[in-house]
């Protein structure tokens, strides 16, 4: 008998925030079927027993060399300062994963990572836990839940621009996996700085994903000036989406970034979605919030947010 038994097959949830029912698509192995019967048919989640990345940094700054002996609580002012980004140690972002070899995503629990819809669900692993791409490690993917009003907008083509992905085997929590806390609404407010990571294209159609993961670091843009912006791609932006970015260009997510982190305070508050080109004059990157569907992804995964 072969190792695994790899079985196509269908997952029904029952999205209480949307009060409809979803049908959701993965492969089905002996690990996944456990993790599936505790997940979706008893909807038990062991304690968490590790630190978010907010706590972890909050730990590192405020009491240093603690060993993560108490629980941080003050907001953390994380300095940050992809296109116009530095180059950083997956340490900085230990969050950031690759969701196949050409979309970012968010390690939000050890065994679920958030990313785009538009990144489609034929992806069979992400990656994580290095700074370089080529060295990062592969972790199967069991489950794929795009959010079900994902492309049904006749406002927008990219509204409800989220997948959930069950991971195989957890990510183990160390200095370069960890997993990050969804922030607030009120934390995406006009002028909050957020940081974007990837390793996305450098240019618009002149680079390629790049080996070392950079970071930068944009401002929260009004949604009014968003939606009035000179060349129009951006009137018709949702509740669901934030524009972030400089009016002169020069820095923003490209190519390659898609479905990866933006983070205020430490928090996880969106994804990237959109954008017109890479980092070119009064075109922001558009980023999918993420604490809006909160109510969803904890009925998806159980998880305790």
């Amino acid at each position: 008998m072969c190792r695994y038994i790899y079985t196509i097959f269908c997952l029904v949830t029952l999205v209480y925030s949307e009060q409809n029912v979803s049908v959701y698509k993965g492969i089905l192995t002996p690990d996944c079927t456990r993790a599936y019967y505790r997940i979706f048919v008893t909807r038990r989640v062991p304690p968490r027993n590790y630190y978010y990345f907010h706590e972890y940094i909050g730990l590192d700054q405020i009491v240093p060399n603690s060993n993560q002996g108490k629980m941080a609580t003050a907001e953390v002012d994380l300095n940050f300062r992809i296109v116009g980004g530095n180059i950083v140690s997956i340490e900085d972002v230990p969050y950031q994963v690759l969701y196949g070899r050409y979309c970012g995503g968010s390690l939000i629990a050890p065994q679920w990572v958030i990313t785009a819809a538009h990144c489609k669900d034929k992806e069979t692993f992400v990656l994580a836990g290095s700074t370089q791409r080529s060295k990062a490690k592969s972790y199967n993917i069991c489950a794929h839940f795009i959010h079900p009003k994902w492309n049904s907008s006749d406002t927008h083509s990219h509204d409800y621009d989220y997948q959930l992905v069950l991971l195989e085997t957890p990510i183990p929590v160390t200095r370069n996996s960890r997993p990050i806390a969804i922030g607030s609404l009120d934390d995406v407010r006009q002028g909050s700085m957020a940081s974007i990571s990837g390793w996305g294209h450098l240019q618009f159609k002149k680079s390629k994903m790049q080996d070392l993961v950079r970071r930068v670091k944009v401002p929260v843009m009004n949604d009014e000036e968003c939606r009035t912006l000179p060349n129009g791609y951006f009137k018709n932006i949702t509740p669901r989406m934030f524009c972030a970015g400089y009016r002169a260009g020069s820095k923003d997510s490209c190519q390659g970034d898609s479905g990866g982190p933006a983070v205020i305070n430490g928090k996880l508050v969106g994804l990237v979605s959109f954008g017109v080109g890479c980092a070119m004059p009064d075109t922001p990157g558009v980023y999918s919030k993420i604490p809006v569907v909160r109510d969803w992804i904890r009925a998806v995964t159980a998880l305790p947010l």
